[in-house]
This record gives structure tokens, sequence and C-alpha cells, in this order.
């Protein structure tokens, strides 16, 4: 898939900077490609939601999004149907996602990001774009902690490389930490298992689903 639409990928990784393996990764943790998008209604997932739950002011909002995709004819509502909570899609927007960011990147005057590879690629690296991508850094890579480390730890909490440099920390070859701006430490196993320096990009597929093992799969 990566050959087939290798000019789309390339065209967005132009337009919008982002890398397009991320673009791509995040087109297969969504839907494996298109493959699986959800077979749920969308409207009537959102107003049995909207009356139901705990979250029923937000799936009302997405309701309210859901109806004003269909009255701009962008995308018909019998093709509506995602997942249970109203993500649908090749790679899974959230109706008022799906608003503010979608994009027309095929050139037909719509924006289907259900049958349109393109649209559903470029409208992903828009996302990116948007959440903060900064084009040519890296998302982060593995480091190597000293024995009984003891120090700060967390996507949030932010230092200069020289400061985590100075605690001990090495690329997990043992080389230098390299990269600007100030990055995270995660330790997903803990002290004792792999250990990765991040980057803004992390936090830009952060913001597309909030999990970090979802960051991580990316």
């Amino acid at each position: 898939l990566m050959q087939r639409w290798a000019a789309v990928l390339a065209q967005a990784e132009e337009k919008f900077g982002v890398d397009r393996f991320v673009i791509a990764a995040v087109w297969g943790v969504e839907s494996d490609y298109g493959r699986i998008m959800g077979k749920r209604e969308l409207v009537r997932s959102l107003t049995t939601l909207s009356c139901s739950g705990r979250r029923q002011a937000f799936f009302r909002g997405e309701l309210l999004a859901t109806l004003r995709i269909v009255q701009s004819g962008d995308i018909p509502i019998g093709s509506l149907v995602g997942s249970w909570a109203g993500a649908f899609g090749q790679t899974q927007f959230i109706p008022s996602t799906y608003l503010r960011l979608a994009i027309d990147f095929d050139g037909d005057g719509r924006r289907d990001i259900i049958n349109s590879v393109p649209d559903a690629l470029g409208s992903t690296a828009n996302y990116l774009k948007r959440a903060g991508w900064v084009t040519g850094q890296p998302w982060g890579y593995e480091v190597r902690l000293p024995a009984s480390y003891a120090g700060p730890v967390g996507r949030r909490t932010k230092q200069t490389l020289a400061q985590w440099s100075e605690l001990g920390i090495r690329q997990a070859d043992g080389s230098a930490l390299t990269g600007t701006g100030l990055a995270g430490l995660l330790l997903p196993s803990g002290a004792k298992g792999p250990a990765f320096i991040v980057f803004r990009n992390f936090d830009a597929i952060f913001a597309y689903n909030a999990a970090e093992s979802y960051a991580l799969a990316i």
C-alpha cells in the first residue's frame, strides 16, 4: 500500500510536512488500511449515546456534527457508518474532528474520508500538522538508563537533552542523546523495560488517540 499510494503519501508529506510512514501507520492501526471501518449507523449510535450514559452532552455535539456532514453533501447518510462511539472513515475521525480538519485531497469537491484514500490520508496529515507536528524531527528513540534510575519520568515531564544526559541517559547504542527541543522519558514497562526519549512529534501522535501505547504503536 505504501507503493500503491506513494504519490498521495508524498504529496501529503510535502504539503503538511508529516512523515509519510507515520501517516500510513495511523491508517493501518485505525482501520487495517480501510478494511475495518465499523458498521454501525452513526446517526443511530450517536442518537442513542445522546440519551444514555455519562457523556450525553458530548455525543449530542457529535450527533449535530454528523447531521452537518449530511447537510453539506460531502458524504451521504447511508455511507456514514463507523464505531459505536461515532468514529468513522479510513483513519477514524469523530464527526466534529471531520468538520474541523477533513480536507478534499483528491480534488473532486467533496471531503470523503470513507471512500477516498487521498482524502483520508491528507486529512490525517492535516490533523497531525495542526496537532503540532514538527517537520524533519523524530518522534523519539530508544534510550538506555543508568542502573537504579530514579529520576523524572513521563511524557509531560519535559527537560532538555542536556538535563537528561546529566542523569546518565544515553541512546540505546551508548552514544550521546541527539535532537532539538524539550523531551520526555517514557518507561512503559517500568525502569527495567524499554525506555524512550520522546519529542513534540510524539505528542502530536498522542493527540490523535490519547494513549501512550497507541502512540508507541504508531
